[in-house]
């Protein structure tokens, strides 16, 4: 049986170009940097208090106060000043989606309603589309070279 650490480690040249030539393997998708203020509606909170709550919230944000000051302040989900990292289509429910990727970086949204409640939110960051570079992945192609070849040792 053949141990992986006896298979030669791929070269550079090798890791360059099994990246150039599978380059979809390393797309990414737009993603914005997403800080928000939640009020949930549930059987706990109406909505004539959640809607009060955020419109004090968006009087605060529309006099200068920052808005993780007021997320942790206001928000629901507190404690994180309303970050939420990083997120890509797909990950939240298509009503926010739809409010933060055709919102202006830096501009604060509206109030608006999801199946979880009230929000205000604003985009810090986005990034487009693209392809990670290599450096991003070259340790992720030596290690799938390596492993391949020693399958392919191993099955001769």
């Amino acid at each position: 049986m053949l141990v992986i650490s006896q298979v030669p480690k791929p070269s550079r040249k090798e890791i360059a170009l099994y990246y150039k030539t599978h380059r979809s393997q390393f797309q990414i998708p737009e993603q914005l940097h997403v800080l928000h203020i939640v009020k949930h509606l549930d059987e706990t909170a109406d909505r004539e208090t959640a809607a009060a709550a955020m419109q004090e919230a968006l009087a605060e944000l529309k006099n200068g106060m920052p808005f993780s000051h007021v997320a942790d302040k206001y928000s629901d989900c507190a404690g994180n000043g309303g970050d939420l990292g990083w997120i890509e289509r797909g990950i939240m429910v298509e009503e926010f989606e739809d409010v933060v990727f055709n919102l202006p970086l830096g501009e604060i949204s509206s109030i608006f309603e999801t199946r979880f409640g009230l929000h205000i939110a604003v985009v810090t960051e986005k990034r487009g589309p693209g392809i990670l570079p290599m450096s991003a992945v070259y340790d992720q192609i030596a290690e799938f070279l390596t492993s391949r070849r020693a399958a392919r040792a191993g099955s001769a």
